[in-house]
C-alpha cells in the first residue's frame, strides 16, 4: 500500500528489512542501489512474496570498501555464507559490486553475461529514492535508492536463467513471480517497456532476447515455475505470460533491439 511518497509494507519480517535499509544509509555507504525482492516489493507497494534479505548493487570502482563500511556498523557482523554478505541486526545484506561499463567493454561476453553486467550497472545509474514504512511498526521507516521497475525486470530475466540446477526450486519460482507481477502491475501504461526502450543498446538487445525466450518461447516452463510460488493471485496461463511479454518485445524491436 502506497501513501504519497511512502511505501507501507505489511508483514512481520518487513520491520527488520527496513531497519537494514536504514542501516545502509547510516553507514555512510555511497553509490549503491537496493535490488532484489525488497526492491520489487517496494515498487509494487506490497510484500507479494516472502523475502528475508536485502540485496544491493554497489559501485565497486568508486567505493571498493563497501563491505568494510557496513562491518563498521555496531550491529553488523560477517556472514559466514560469503565474503560479499553482511549481517546487520540479524538481516542478511548482500553486496554485488559493479563498475561503469562502456558498450565496447561488453564485446566477447555471452548474452547472459551481457544481461547481468549491463542490467546491474543500469540499475545503479537509474535508481530513484523511495521511503519504506513497516505496516506492523509504523515508526520503523527508511529512505533509500531503489532500482526502477525496468531495471528490476532486466535483472530478474538474468536471475531466472542463471540459477544452478542445484539451487532451491523456490528461487526460480520467486523470479517468475517477480517478472509476472512487474509486467502485470507496472506495465499497464507501458512505462516499464518505455524505460527499457531507452536503455543502452546492449541491454535492450539482451532484454528483448531474454523476454522472448523466457516469457514467450518457454512460457509453459516459466508458468510451471510460477505455479509453484506462494502467490495468491490464482492460476496463470502460459498464454497470459505471452500476452504480457509481447508488448515488451515489440517495444524493443521498434528501437532496433
Amino acid at each position: 500500500m502506497t501513501s504519497g511518497s511512502d511505501v507501507v509494507l505489511q508483514g512481520p519480517v518487513m520491520a527488520g528489512l527496513i531497519r537494514a535499509v536504514a542501516a545502509l544509509n547510516e553507514s555512510g555507504l555511497e553509490g549503491f542501489v537496493i535490488v532484489g525482492g525488497v526492491a520489487v516489493a517496494a515498487r509494487l507497494g506490497q510484500a507479494h512474496r516472502a523475502t528475508t534479505d536485502v540485496d544491493t548493487v554497489s559501485d565497486e570502482v568508486a567505493h571498493p570498501d563497501a563491505i568494510e563500511t557496513l562491518l563498521a556498523l555496531p550491529d553488523a557482523q560477517p556472514d559466514p555464507t560469503g565474503s560479499h554478505r553482511v549481517l546487520i541486526g540479524g538481516t542478511k545484506v548482500e553486496i554485488i559490486g559493479v563498475g561503469p561499463v562502456e558498450d565496447n567493454a561488453l564485446d566477447g561476453l555471452t548474452e547472459l553475461q551481457t544481461l547481468f553486467v549491463s542490467a546491474h550497472t543500469w540499475a545503479l545509474s537509474t535508481a530513484t529514492p523511495l521511503t519504506l514504512v513497516s505496516g506492523a511498526e509504523p515508526t520503523v521507516r527508511a529512505t533509500g535508492p531503489f532500482a526502477t521497475p525496468a531495471a528490476l525486470f532486466a535483472m530478474k530475466l538474468h536471475a531466472i536463467q542463471d540459477r544452478r540446477p542445484t539451487s532451491r526450486p523456490e528461487k526460480r519460482s520467486s523470479d517468475a513471480l517477480d517478472l509476472y507481477r512487474l509486467l502485470l502491475q507496472l506495465d499497464v501504461d507501458g512505462s516499464l517497456r518505455s524505460d527499457l526502450a531507452s536503455a543502452p543498446t546492449p541491454l535492450r538487445y539482451a532484454v528483448r532476447a531474454a523476454t522472448q525466450r523466457v516469457l514467450i518461447d518457454d512460457a509453459a516452463r516459466t508458468r510451471g515455475w510460477l505455479s509453484a510460488s506462494d502467490d495468491q493471485a490464482g492460476p496463470v496461463t502460459a498464454d497470459e505470460l505471452r500476452y504480457l511479454a509481447r508488448p515488451v518485445v515489440d517495444a524493443l524491436a521498434d528501437r532496433g533491439g
